[in-house]
């Protein structure tokens, strides 16, 4: 917390520094599992204290697998340009 402001004490709400992306999944999945894509300093129990707390969704399981990213493109000096790796999670409802 900051320092004491006049005006008596204030709600503070602290915001996460992470982005979760609902992703439709590759492969078919389960009807209550969900695909996100996340970041990667997220870890399981993140992602499920991020979906239970801010948005009041009950989580049975999660599960996180990291994507490389593709190697297979080239710039203008014909090097190899790789995409960033990712991290994928999937929630179980």
């Amino acid at each position: 917390y900051p320092l004491f402001q006049r005006g008596g004490p204030q709600l503070r709400i602290f915001r996460p520094n992470f982005f979760m992306l609902a992703v439709r999944p590759g492969v078919p999945q389960p009807e209550d599992t969900v695909q996100f894509r996340v970041s990667m300093e997220m870890t399981k129990v993140d992602i499920r204290n991020y979906l239970e707390r801010i948005y009041n969704v009950p989580v049975a399981a999660v599960r996180t697998r990291i994507q490389y990213g593709a190697n297979n493109k080239r710039n203008h000096r014909n090097q190899r340009v790789k995409k960033p790796d990712y991290k994928v999670a999937y929630v179980q409802l």
